[in-house]
């Protein structure tokens, strides 16, 4: 499934113009989250780590200066240097040859000590080229990309877990909203016939007794209103944490609970994100490992020098000059590193990187146990859930129908008042149970589709329609 990116500004929409519905909420919720966002923060810093690798290639100029005065003494202390003249014979004209003999001679030692002052200073630029890392720079960008997959994975799940919370709050209200309209259909009966029952013990036909059960049913309804009240208000509440929107705003919420039968049950737990991510995870761990190998091989370095250098208003002994300069003084060459022996530093870093690996196979073998029983668990209560749902709509219809026979009956007198409010009350039930059925069974669509990695966005669109 694709990866819902989370927006980095909160979109503030009037009250008037809100979209109420599930997918308007959710899309809010996932917009307000504060979690998404700082996991999509961390998919930025990733990825600017990964660049950061791959930057290595990039050339490095430095530019660079010295300046220092410098005042000392400078002995020189030589011992002589002999050497010789061998003989040789000229021939001189007029006066025949004349032979010369051999003579030894010797340069004197010296033995001084001279005062020397001057400014030395040099600077230059320097340029530094990485042409190979033994394969470290490549391995490590790899194991990177699929660490970034793996955060992506991670997003994606924080997503679904963000519809499948904001889904059960709205459907509760939902829930809320129909035992509201059963309580509100009751109060009505229920101040009609106490209208009547009111008169008829005025007239002496129905007894204290009787009259004071219509009594009891009605405050037993307004006990119910007034928990009705409080739970809204927690639910309004709850929904406003998660999507950051106005109470009024979410007060605007109506909607008919309605089972979920645009789902068809397909995919594996195996597709969930933390299985994918999982699996991204020790695919960068294997990279990893490669890249702490690549420690046993050579590096590789071009560079390139560009300096200039000099000696300024210096003094030697009794010679004094103004400047003696070397510039441009240019290099250029190649060269490359090889560690032998790192104290089994590398041979270390491959232990851990191979533990991390074993650790990140195990944590996976224990996420797919573990969503296996999760995704069996709630693909039966999906079954059950769907199946109850058409039983329990029949029950309702039937309770009902008894409940409008009983009516009639007990308006001609052929039933007591307590037998009416019994079956008044059944059809409560009745009514109650089918829209907490209704409740489950769309609860079991949304947690199965969890539980297979298919809750986004684009599906939750298609089952709510």
């Amino acid at each position: 499934m694709g990866v819902i990116v989370v927006h980095s500004q909160e979109v503030k929409v009037a009250p008037d113009t809100l979209n109420t519905s599930l997918v308007g909420l959710v899309e809010a919720a996932i917009d307000y989250s504060k979690t998404l966002k700082n996991q999509q923060l961390e998919l930025d810093k990733l990825g600017i780590t990964q660049k950061q690798i791959y930057h290595t290639y990039i050339p490095k100029i430095e530019a660079g200066g010295t300046y220092a005065y410098s005042k000392g003494q400078l002995n020189l202390d030589t011992d002589p240097i002999p050497f010789m003249f061998p003989g040789t014979t000229l021939p001189i004209p007029g006066m025949g040859p004349v032979t010369f003999p051999p003579m030894e001679m010797a340069i004197p030692g010296i033995n001084t000590s001279m005062d020397y002052s001057g400014s030395l200073w040099m600077g230059g630029l320097t340029a530094k080229w990485t042409l190979f890392t033994g394969l470290k720079v490549p391995n490590l960008g790899k194991a990177m990309e699929h660490k970034i997959k793996a955060t992506e994975y991670l997003v994606s799940q924080s997503e679904a877990d963000i519809i499948e919370q904001v889904a059960y709050y709205y459907d509760m209200v939902a829930l809320l909203a129909q035992s509201k309209k059963v309580i509100d259909e009751s109060e009505k009966r229920l101040e009609r016939e106490s209208a009547v029952a009111q008169k008829a013990l005025s007239e002496g036909l129905i007894t204290q007794h009787k009259y004071q059960k219509i009594e009891i049913a009605r405050l037993t309804l307004a006990s119910k209103q007034i928990e009705y009240n409080g739970k809204r208000q927690l639910l309004h509440l709850k929904l406003q944490q998660l999507t950051g929107l106005s109470l009024s705003s979410i007060e605007q919420i109506s909607v008919e609970l309605k089972a979920m039968n645009g789902f068809a049950q397909e995919g594996s737990y195996l597709n969930r994100p933390e299985i994918k991510a999982l699996d991204e995870a020790i695919v960068a761990g294997e990279y990893k490992l490669k890249s702490e190998s690549s420690g046993y091989l050579p590096k590789v370095q071009a560079f390139a020098s560009h300096q200039y250098a000099g000696f300024r208003n210096g003094d030697l002994g009794s010679v004094s000059f103004n400047e003696v300069s070397a510039y441009p003084m240019n290099v250029v060459g190649v060269g490359f590193k090889w560690e032998l022996f790192d104290g089994f530093h590398t041979q270390n870093e491959r232990k851990k990187a191979k533990i991390d690996i074993m650790q990140t196979q195990n944590k996976r073998t224990e996420a797919s146990e573990m969503l296996m029983l999760n995704y069996s668990n709630t693909l039966n209560n999906y079954q059950v859930s769907t199946a109850q749902e058409s039983l329990r709509r029949r029950q309702q219809e039937t309770a009902k129908k008894s409940m409008q026979i009983s009516y009639r009956e007990y308006q001609n007198g052929l039933l007591e008042v307590s037998e009416f409010l019994e079956a008044q009350t059944d059809y409560e039930t009745s009514v109650l149970e089918y829209y907490q059925t209704v409740f489950e069974q769309r609860q079991s669509v949304i947690r199965l589709m969890n539980a297979i990695g298919e809750l986004n966005l684009l599906t939750i669109q298609t089952v709510v329609k």
